[in-house]
């Protein structure tokens, strides 16, 4: 059963759709879309997507998702038990076996345009620009919140990946928390946050509007959170909240860029 929510403020309409897992006809049609040899166990055709009165649109799905991971092509993380899972894989996969089989994603969403708009859609641009902290703290009344999960793999019982968001949106403003989070049992862990704001009572002298997209991203060896003190049970680790904890407070390095995503009126 899919689970709807959608609220319209400042010019926005916000719309998420929660629904069960994929079923078998539905992961093998995302498998050939993206070009992948497998998708992780738990797909969501779940979706946010952010609709500006100008045509403009943010949306966020599992399938773009998994099309940037094809896209990154990262290499495949040695395990333990490698040798086992490479034999097993490939004989189902062949060459392809040497996929990153740890889903990680660079997504950062996808702009559009609505089907009745002729513009083409805006481009991220490097900015200065912060996100509004302050304005993310008052105590203004929750219009809309929803969690929604886009994909997550137990990887082969060697951790987890999971891709996942939250969204809120307030009288003055909107914010989404996107989140791929990766646990590999003795290896390494590693998050992407990618945070997304737009304030509606912030409109320039032409009418356009800004969202501001920061992106952090932490990795960290198991072995140089030991070095660091930081706990290394995988229990410790437990979903991305946690992971997020435990980074920050090892003190590792982190990387951060942020974008701007100018929409005319």
């Amino acid at each position: 059963m899919t689970t709807v929510a959608r609220v319209a403020r400042g010019g926005w309409d916000v719309e998420s759709a929660s629904t069960p897992i994929a079923k078998r006809a539905r992961i093998e049609q995302v498998e050939t879309n993206v070009d992948a040899p497998t998708t992780p166990e738990m797909l969501f055709d779940s979706a946010l997507e952010l609709r500006h009165e100008s045509g403009v649109a943010l949306r966020f799905e599992a399938e773009d998702a998994l099309r940037e991971w094809v896209k990154l092509g990262l290499p495949a993380i040695e395990v333990a038990a490698a040798k086992t899972w490479r034999r097993s894989h490939v004989e189902r996969f062949g060459d392809a076996a040497e996929y990153d089989w740890t889903f990680t994603t660079p997504y950062g969403g996808t702009v559009t345009t609505t089907s009745d708009s002729n513009r083409q859609p805006p481009t991220w641009e490097l900015t200065d620009r912060r996100i509004d902290r302050a304005m993310l703290t008052e105590r203004d009344p929750i219009l809309m919140y929803d969690e929604l999960t886009l994909y997550e793999s137990e990887l082969d019982d060697n951790g987890v990946a999971h891709l996942g968001l939250k969204v809120r949106v307030m009288p003055k403003c909107w914010f989404v928390l996107l989140r791929f989070w990766l646990r590999v049992d003795g290896v390494l862990i590693r998050l992407f946050e990618t945070r997304f704001f737009c304030d509606f009572t912030e409109v320039d002298r032409t009418g356009a509007v800004v969202v501001v997209r920061e992106t952090q991203r932490r990795e960290e060896t198991w072995d140089a959170l030991h070095a660091r003190g930081a706990p290394c049970d995988p229990t410790q680790f437990p979903d991305a909240d946690q992971a997020a904890s435990v980074l920050l407070a090892a003190g590792g390095p982190v990387d951060i860029v942020t974008h701007a995503l100018t929409i005319a009126p």
